[in-house]
């Protein structure tokens, strides 16, 4: 268990949740150009409060949860909040997982074939060997390398929040300027991040270190604008190619040879293939809880090490098989059905029956 309290509080959860978040249609931009970045300039920066906000809470009472009733894998969770029909958040999620992974592949696939002209076969297969590599290696190592793969996006950013100001820092100021604050992209805001924060309960491994409620409180805060820095970044630099940017396939890519220069798109490329990875390896981890709480309850042991490599395999498998719809119609088709079951199955019992387990009932 980590020791400080910046480490198992804030660092941990932070670095987690933002690789699992951030990895997939996110970091290419796919996401934020359906949801966020149409509302306007003002409208997008309400759409990510608004967001900022939903994973906080949402993060709190799971954290909580998992404290205080030891529901440190999703089984456990899905369990205390819908009772005998856990099985059907089981479903949905596993639903889920299926499409954020496929999601990745597909990203991953595109992102090395426009950037380097290699068959999209090639970015999936390798996301593939990546994914089932890492999860083989554990949490610890899991941790670790997601720590170095924020490290390095943040770094990016900084780079690129340069340029921007440089060159585009007048044409944001007007466009900003012209806009007025406004509230109507809170309900696509709401859609896309119910969806995602549906995934908490694959992350809670992450909680293992929080002991006390505030820092259930102290992590999920950090945790949901850790996550969603890089939404507000992202949003502010597509304005510069608003609104052609909107019909882009990878949003970031397109944006990133405009305005830096070709052994830079190759470094953000190789983050962001790097990040994508991560999203599959956080997803899975949180599979891989899941069965090794069922395995150790029925055997008494842990599951094997070569389990994980394998279940991770299949998974990975299906979801490789999703990949090949594409990108947009990946995230346009899948995300009315996920959000429609995530609502039923975690996001009402979440705030009714989990507050409920937080604020009133005794452990």
């Amino acid at each position: 268990m980590h020791k400080s309290f910046f480490s198992r509080v804030i660092l941990v959860p932070s670095v987690v949740w933002l690789s699992v978040f951030f990895g997939a249609s996110t970091g290419s931009g796919r996401e934020l150009v359906e949801y966020i970045t149409p509302a306007g300039p003002w409208g997008g920066i309400v759409s990510v409060v608004t967001v900022t906000i939903s994973f906080a809470v949402a993060l709190f009472l799971c954290f909580e949860i998992a404290r205080r009733y030891n529901a440190y894998d999703y089984r456990v969770m899905s369990k205390l909040l819908l009772g005998k029909a856990w099985p059907i958040y089981e479903v949905v999620l596993l639903l889920g997982m299926l499409l954020a992974l496929a999601i990745a592949s597909t990203a991953s696939g595109e992102l090395l074939s426009k950037r380097f002209d290699l068959p999209k076969l090639w970015g999936t297969g390798a996301l593939l060997l990546l994914v089932v590599l890492s999860v083989y290696k554990g949490r610890v190592f899991i941790e670790k390398s997601m720590t170095i793969a924020v490290a390095a996006l943040l770094a990016a950013f900084l780079y690129i929040g340069f340029k921007v100001a440089g060159n585009h820092s007048a044409l944001l100021v007007e466009s900003f300027s012209a806009s007025k604050v406004h509230f109507n992209g809170v309900s696509t805001a709401l859609q896309y991040a119910m969806v995602n924060l549906s995934y908490i309960p694959l992350i809670l491994y992450a909680a293992r270190g929080i002991k006390t409620r505030s820092e259930s409180a102290t992590g999920a805060i950090s945790a949901a604008i850790f996550a969603t820095i890089p939404l507000f970044f992202l949003h502010i630099i597509f304005i510069a190619g608003y609104p052609e940017i909107l019909s882009e396939e990878l949003p970031i890519y397109w944006l990133l040879k405009r305005i830096t220069s070709d052994w830079f798109v190759d470094i953000y490329v190789a983050i962001l293939f790097l990040l994508i990875v991560q999203t599959g390896v956080g997803l899975l981890q949180g599979f891989i809880e899941r069965m090794d709480g069922w395995f150790l309850q029925r055997n008494g042991r842990n599951i094997p090490p070569t389990w994980n490599g394998l279940l991770s395999f299949g998974v990975m498998g299906a979801s490789l098989l999703l990949s090949t719809i594409g990108l947009i119609d990946l995230i346009r088709g899948a995300y009315m059905i996920l959000f429609m079951g995530f609502i039923v199955t975690f996001v009402i019992p979440l705030l009714t029956v989990g507050s409920y387990r937080v604020f009133k009932a005794r452990n």
